[in-house]
């Protein structure tokens, strides 16, 4: 995730994946020119290959989520959009309702991941709502979750 705009009225996270759909359309044609040069030598197994390179395809579609959330001072407004290439969501909360900015944890058997959620604790959105729908380990977010509590306690004027 990153700041895209900070200012008094504003806050502005982004997290848009290129790292992960990047990667995965490399891995894509790679098995697909793999199954093509096989497939012209006269072998039908380069069908196969070709077959296998359409999977990272299809998990561009699971993984390719882009996330913007905007902190909106003036209008009293928490926005959270997320937009993949099956479509998009837009969440809004009442700024008010937050109370704090958390990290979130997951151990699994490679270790331990990480998201950036927001806390409701009373209110019509009561409860814990992630920034991001998936852990990971890329970026700050411990920083990130401070980078929010601040901008939250000036805007509150605390």
């Amino acid at each position: 995730m990153k700041v895209t705009r900070n200012i008094p009225e504003q806050l502005v996270i982004e997290n848009r994946p290129w790292v992960i759909s990047l990667a995965l359309v490399a891995g894509g044609l790679l098995f697909i020119g793999i199954g093509l040069s096989i497939f012209l030598s006269g072998e039908l197994m380069g069908l196969v290959f070709m077959g296998l390179g359409l999977i990272p395809f299809g998990m561009l579609f699971a993984f390719a989520r882009r996330t913007q959330v905007l902190f909106l001072g003036p209008e009293g407004k928490v926005i959270i959009r997320r937009r993949s290439l099956l479509g998009g969501s837009t969440i809004e909360h009442r700024i008010d309702e937050v109370s704090e900015a958390i990290v979130q944890s997951s151990t699994g058997d490679k270790g331990t991941t990480y998201r950036v959620a927001l806390s409701f604790p009373h209110g019509q959105s009561a409860g814990i709502h992630p920034l991001t729908l998936v852990y990971d380990n890329f970026s700050d977010h411990r920083g990130m979750a401070n980078i929010i509590n601040s901008w939250l306690t000036a805007h509150r004027g605390e």
